[in-house]
This record gives structure tokens, sequence and C-alpha cells, in this order.
């Protein structure tokens, strides 16, 4: 059975990555959802699974939808005309378990600067990876503190969708529900 194929929603009027494809890596994604609005946002999830500026996959898909329809519903996304998404974890891979067998250096330095630089530029984040891969707690925690501390040097505004997992990780974009609800991450 083959995966569906989805393409970015009708509101996405641009779509730019950075990818480097001789290591099946996407270092970002920025998607334009209205050309008037002059605001960014950006999401950090996981790691990609097949979104390029081309297609999309069901989380982009989620995410974008999700933020598009809930801009008049909360003040921080009320003037949002651009989604860049990162990730943890830069390397394409659907099923984010399979990594852990991959011969890809998960934590990647290139990646770190990405969000370093990308934070930097952009005041409001939403944190949306869910729970660590299987086999790769280590490396996720690792992950995440580098991240946290750099928010904190790039004093963003940090918010999650809806809960927080029982291991304190916030909930998946793939997951999102329409009327979930925008919460400060403290």
């Amino acid at each position: 059975m083959s995966k569906p194929v989805y393409r970015h929603p009708v509101f996405v009027t641009n779509a730019s990555a950075k990818q480097i494809e001789s290591e099946n890596k996407r270092l970002w994604l920025s998607l334009t959802i209205d050309e008037n609005l002059k605001d960014s946002i950006i999401v950090i999830l996981k790691n990609p699974s097949r979104a390029t500026k081309f297609v999309s996959d069901k989380t982009i898909y989620n995410v974008t939808s999700w933020i598009y329809k809930n801009r008049m519903r909360f003040r921080q996304l009320e003037n949002v005309g651009t989604i860049i998404v990162l990730n943890l974890i830069p390397f394409y891979e659907t099923y984010s378990e399979k990594l852990v067998k991959s011969d890809v250096k998960i934590i990647d330095k290139e990646n770190l600067r990405s969000i370093k630089t990308l934070t930097g530029k952009h005041k409001n984040v939403i944190i949306a990876w869910g729970d660590h891969p299987k086999g790769l707690l280590k490396e996720f925690e690792e992950l995440k503190k580098a991240v946290f501390s750099l928010f904190e040097i790039n004093k963003n505004s940090v918010f999650y969708i809806d809960k927080l997992s029982v291991k304190g990780n916030p909930k998946h974009g793939m997951v999102w529900g329409y009327d979930n609800e925008l919460l400060e991450y403290k």
C-alpha cells in the first residue's frame, strides 16, 4: 500500500526549503500563508517525513492548517504570514523509530546552527516534537537541552499545543486538533 501524497494546503502561496539531498536531510521549510502579514512563527518538530517545498506530508499539512485556522483565535498568531518548520533531528524518515538503525549522526551540528540562527531572528516558537524515537532517549534529551538553551539565549516566547505528554514533551504536530489550545511553555 503506497502512502498518500499530500499537497500543501491551497492557502500556502509560497514554499522554500533548505534541503541537503546528499545527506537526506532538511534544515528548514518555510511556508507563506498570507503575503500581507509580516510576522512569522517557528514550529519545531521531531524529524521530517516527506515534506519539501513541492509536496507536504500529513504533519506539515496539519500544522499549517491548524495555524491558519486559529490565527484569529490566538493573538500570538493573528499577524503570522509565514510558518518556518525546523526539526530536532533533520534527517528524513517517516517512521522515526528507524532513525536508531540509520548511519546518520543524530545530533547534527549544522541543524543546531540553523535552529540557533532562525530562533535568533524569529521570536515566537511552537514546540511540537512529541516523545523520543525508540532507542534515542539520550540523544533526544541532549537535543532538547541544547534547543531550550538557545531559546533562553534568544529570548524566545515558547508555546505548545493542548498538553504535554507523561514524559513532559509537547504534543506532536501530526495529532493537533483544530480546537486544541495554544499554551505558553514555562
